[in-house]
């Protein structure tokens, strides 16, 4: 009977007890919360990565509660999710983001399913240059009067604009769309970001295709018109020569995959799923 009664006055404090902490630290909150985002808080996770990479932020700390297969989740998943989202009211994210960011490490400390992961950030381009990125396009656009241009118009402007501004960069140091319009050098990589926010604020549907040109790392765009998808190569239609005098071509601009030599694409933009998405067409364009 004392055991018993022991027992019931144990119970009865610990419930008090209980009471006071939730009164004021809000444990069964906090209890609540961990237990029901678990299944959300991958979400969250991923967008607030991306939200941290938009920023430009060099480091950042988060929790992580859940599950995961390995340490890799969170420097390649998780990442390529983040870079998966596409929100329509921006051009900074999706396919830019991807190429903007050189570099990114994860530390990750913690028990169980609660976790705190450590990123440290790199980038080809900081916030404020894709910030300037953003404002010198704007000023192109107004002096365009671009929204008067046809979709096949905004195309040729912009391809003909990012080809005689800049040019390739052979020392292989630039590889931003902040360095190819200012900087009016850079490799493969600068003019595919730069095509692709351009034609993206146009509001031209547009990616980024990385492969190989030649049997060389390479990378170029796909365009939208007229209910077709088209191949569109800036950087091979802005050739070198001897003298370093600029030449403008059209020689991989709106072209079939038959009219595109030298190019393959990764295994990523092979599957198909992907080309049932973004099918190309079997002839080039012809204005």
């Amino acid at each position: 009977m004392k055991k018993f009664i022991k027992t019931v006055i144990t119970i009865a404090l610990l419930a008090i007890l209980i009471y006071k902490l939730e009164d004021r630290y809000k444990v069964i909150e906090w209890v609540y919360d961990v237990v029901t985002t678990e299944r959300t808080h991958e979400e969250d996770f991923i967008s607030e990565i991306r939200q941290a990479l938009l920023e430009g932020k060099e480091e950042f700390v988060i929790q992580y509660i859940g599950e995961f297969d390995s340490i890799d989740w969170f420097t390649e998943e998780a990442i390529n999710l983040a870079y998966s989202i596409d929100d329509q009211k921006t051009s900074s994210d999706y396919d830019y983001l991807k190429y903007k960011v050189e570099s990114i490490y994860a530390q990750v400390s913690g028990l169980g399913k609660i976790l705190t992961v450590t990123y440290q950030f790199k980038y080809n381009e900081t916030a404020d240059e894709t910030k300037k990125v953003d404002d010198k396009i704007k000023k192109l656009f107004n002096k365009w009067n671009i929204e008067k241009l046809s979709d096949y118009d905004k195309i040729k402007k912009i391809h003909d604009f990012i080809v005689e501004n800049a040019s390739y960069d052979t020392n292989m140091k630039k590889y931003s769309a902040y360095d190819n319009l200012f900087e009016k050098t850079s490799t493969c990589q600068g003019y595919m970001t730069l095509a692709y926010k351009m034609l993206t604020e146009a509001g031209i549907p547009c990616r980024v295709i990385t492969g190989t040109g030649n049997g060389e790392a390479h990378g170029w765009n796909i365009v939208y018109l007229d209910g077709k998808w088209y191949n569109f190569d800036s950087t091979w239609d802005d050739p070198l020569t001897w003298n370093g005098e600029d030449i403008l071509t059209y020689d991989f601009f709106l072209k079939a995959e038959k009219d595109f030599p030298g190019h393959v694409r990764d295994e990523e933009f092979q599957i198909e799923e992907f080309n049932k998405e973004y099918v190309m067409s079997k002839e080039s364009y012809k204005k």
